[in-house]
């Protein structure tokens, strides 16, 4: 592949990119690629034979790429099938994003995520068995739950989960194997409990306090809001099919949520871009939206497209790989049409994508019109 009229390597695809504009591709860090968006994703998908879940995900992983996200952490999924996802990907049976899989999540007992995409554990040894349980299987990335949520019917979201002792044996483990860890981390106490357990970053945050912003901005934690997921929730609601434990919690988190984003960004507490793709309403390919939510709620527009490049690069440990355009790294690009940095919205929409590059293929071109 190559972009400019100037260079003429034989055989190679030639972009036209007069007035346009190229970026690294997008990376999100928290995303969920086996699930649709479906307002009702747990029902619907409960006991769906793998098979047609696999060519689903397949689906899925493909949405996102044309879209213009060339990388992806997942976090969570039903019998692994995303480490599976990844491995398909890798081998160029599907096409996808570059995806690091945590496989399944590690919760406590009737935690956050039990049933459908965590393994249940109780004890920093039990816990230490399920990492390795991922690790073995293949995962890229590992996920701990350190809180409640929204989607777990009966679990209140402002309530800690795994013990920090229980969150160190985990870390421990997956910092060992040279994996990040993400927590699930929505209440005050889950989150500094994971801080302090050494966790690579915080997923969501709904619930910071000083104590938690200032452990983040000394430790070097990253925040991964997922502005996206309770937004969708809370504003879709009941009329878009949306169960009614799940509205009334996101809408409970949502306040809070925005401010507590907003004072981490204050004290300069690091950030990264993260949908939490699959959640209701939270479709593949719609990723780019959160990237604009990030800057609608105070990150400048230049250090949103960081959060969703570079920064995100460094989250996951791949900043020699890809998030940049220089020499060396995969040549992940999206060519766009109109200026990002002035309208952040030009990455949400289909029409304005001139190509996706991947790994230096091009993945998807504009149609000879747009040309």
């Amino acid at each position: 592949m190559q972009i400019g009229a100037d260079l003429q390597a034989p055989g190679a695809a030639v972009i036209e990119c007069s007035g346009r504009f190229v970026l690294p591709g997008l990376i999100d860090c928290h995303v969920h690629l086996t699930a649709s968006g479906d307002p009702d994703e747990l029902s619907k998908s409960a006991g769906e034979p793998l098979p047609l879940r696999s060519w689903r995900a397949a689906e899925y992983a493909r949405r996102t790429l044309q879209a213009g996200i060339t990388t992806v952490r997942d976090l969570g999924a039903a019998e692994q099938l995303n480490i599976h996802l990844a491995k398909a990907v890798a081998s160029g049976l599907i096409e996808g994003p570059r995806i690091l899989a945590a496989g399944l999540g590690v919760t406590m007992t009737g935690g956050h995520g039990h049933g459908f995409i965590a393994r249940e554990a109780d004890g920093p040894d039990e816990v230490r068995k399920a990492v390795r349980e991922q690790l073995r299987a293949g995962a890229g990335a590992i996920k701990l739950f350190a809180s409640g949520g929204v989607m777990t019917p009966g679990v209140d979201p402002r309530s800690p989960s795994l013990t920090e002792h229980e969150l160190r044996a985990g870390v421990e483990e997956a910092h060992k194997a040279f994996r990040v860890v993400a927590a699930h981390a929505q209440a005050t106490e889950g989150i500094k409990n994971a801080i302090r357990a050494g966790v690579d970053s915080i997923e969501h945050g709904v619930w910071l306090d000083d104590e938690a912003i200032g452990s983040m901005v000394e430790r070097g934690t990253t925040l991964v809001p997922t502005l996206t997921a309770p937004y969708l929730i809370a504003t879709g609601g009941l009329e878009a099919g949306i169960p009614a434990y799940m509205v009334e919690k996101a809408e409970q988190v949502l306040h809070d949520h925005v401010a507590s984003y907003q004072r981490a960004l204050a004290a300069g507490v690091k950030v990264a871009m993260g949908t939490d793709q699959g959640t209701p309403l939270s479709r593949p390919g719609e990723n780019a939206q959160e990237v604009v939510r990030m800057a609608e709620h105070g990150l400048p527009a230049g250090a949103a497209l960081l959060a969703a490049t570079l920064w995100a690069a460094e989250l996951l440990g791949r900043a020699s790989e890809c998030g940049d355009l220089r020499p060396g790294l995969a040549a992940d690009m999206l060519v766009v049409e109109g200026d990002p940095l002035a309208d952040l919205t030009i990455l949400t929409r289909q029409e304005s994508i001139v190509a996706v590059v991947q790994g230096g293929a091009v993945v998807r071109r504009a149609t000879a019109r747009q040309l």
